[in-house]
């Protein structure tokens, strides 16, 4: 899973002026929660991280004010020295079972400091509370777990795929890797080995812009779902050093201290096919194109980023009107509401029907919007009244 993880003052400033809402992996917290008691203090965040972790995971930042829209309308920095990183992590440490590993990154300004948050979804959740409830990240806010859901988190998450993995590509005299996190944590100290190799002799021959990891100096951490890009050793370089055979181990550390180690074993000659030397000119050409990819994709993303804004801006999730109104706007044929964004309680209403059905909806038909490892499974496949499968087409989107 992946969202964004600010590091510094300007990656806050940003989100500040692009108008990121808070959603299903971003939470905003005001410094003025530390004025609170201590036990107040880490109740709320323990409810808030431990239901990012048992979802899909998220970020917290604690040091800003939000406006009506869940959008940051300043910065308000922790004045606080001692409200700092460690002491939260102290503070939480026994407040969250089973134990939570929760990355801390502090931000200082000139009159003070942010705190951000980070937390993966967990291999081991259900993670409880302080108040030794279960709790799950939804859309805009955090609800308790119901049985089901809890024995459901313990049944998938033993199924999902852990650590970090390697991949090489060769092409034209160049040898580039990625290294992935497939997991759901964090992974330390991520560094990769060439048997027969000094990481050194590599790091002398070919190093991209003077980035010499992860070589002579591993990546600290990688999150979840996030991938580490560069370059290796030139094709040449590999061939004068080794027969065919090029063993590659990767090592890191995940969050329970656990070192691992993984080896990889490519043959030079299935891939000399692919050596070809590029002119100057074919390497600026290649670069522009890389360039321009990279833009469309960033605008890409942005284009759905808009959209899903301004759907949340025009089908808010919470409903609240009179039964007079509601039933005028369900009837009507140019209206229907985001179904899954709809609460439980705004299905029963729209729809007509009760909580316990309208829990059964939320569950089969847009189950990937609101619990862990939920799927969607088509209108026509649920055992609902045909009366009810109607008024669910009539009046809900079911996609999108």
């Amino acid at each position: 899973m992946t969202y964004f993880r600010p590091r510094t003052i300007d990656d806050i400033l940003e989100m500040k002026e692009r108008g990121d809402a808070e959603g299903a992996t971003l939470e905003y917290k005001s410094s003025r929660l530390f004025e609170q008691k201590n036990e107040k203090v880490f109740e709320t965040l323990s409810k808030e991280l431990t239901a990012f972790a048992n979802a899909i995971g998220g970020a917290l930042i604690i040091g800003v004010e939000e406006d009506n829209d869940r959008r940051i309308s300043d910065i308000r920095p922790i004045q606080d020295p001692s409200r700092n990183e460690t002491w939260l992590e102290d503070g939480l440490l026994s407040r969250i079972a089973p134990s939570l590993q929760i990355s801390i990154e502090r931000i200082d300004v000139e009159i003070g400091h942010l705190l951000v948050l980070d937390v993966p979804p967990s291999r081991n959740a259900p993670h409880q509370a302080a108040d030794k409830r279960f709790y799950a990240r939804r859309l805009f806010r955090i609800d308790p777990l119901l049985p089901f859901e809890v024995e459901d988190i313990r049944r998938r998450v033993s199924t999902l795929p852990s650590g970090a993995s390697l991949s090489i590509t060769f092409e034209s005299g160049r040898v580039s890797f990625s290294i992935k996190n497939d997991g759901l944590g964090h992974v330390f100290d991520v560094s990769i080995q060439i048997e027969g190799i000094e990481n050194t002799s590599i790091v002398q021959q070919w190093v991209p812009g003077g980035f010499d990891r992860p070589y002579t100096e591993p990546f600290r951490i990688i999150h979840s779902g996030e991938t580490r890009n560069f370059l290796g050793a030139g094709f040449e370089f590999l061939q004068g050093h080794l027969d065919d055979r090029m063993d590659v181990h990767l090592h890191y550390t995940d969050e329970d201290g656990k070192q691992h180690q993984k080896t990889y074993t490519y043959y030079l000659k299935d891939f000399h096919s692919t050596y070809r030397m590029k002119s100057p000119n074919e390497e600026v050409l290649e670069q522009g194109i890389k360039r321009l990819e990279n833009i469309e994709r960033t605008l890409t993303s942005l284009s759905r980023d808009i959209k899903a804004m301004h759907e949340n801006a025009f089908h808010p999730t919470g409903l609240n009107f009179s039964r007079t109104t509601l039933t005028a706007l369900s009837n009507r044929a140019d209206v229907k509401w985001p179904g899954r964004f709809l609460t439980i309680q705004a299905l029963a209403e729209v729809l007509e029907i009760d909580i316990e059905t309208a829990l059964r909806i939320q569950r089969e038909l847009f189950g990937a919007s609101h619990y862990f490892g939920g799927a969607n499974k088509p209108l026509e496949d649920i055992d609902l009244p045909d009366d009810i499968k109607e008024r669910i087409r009539q009046r809900l989107i079911l996609s999108g």
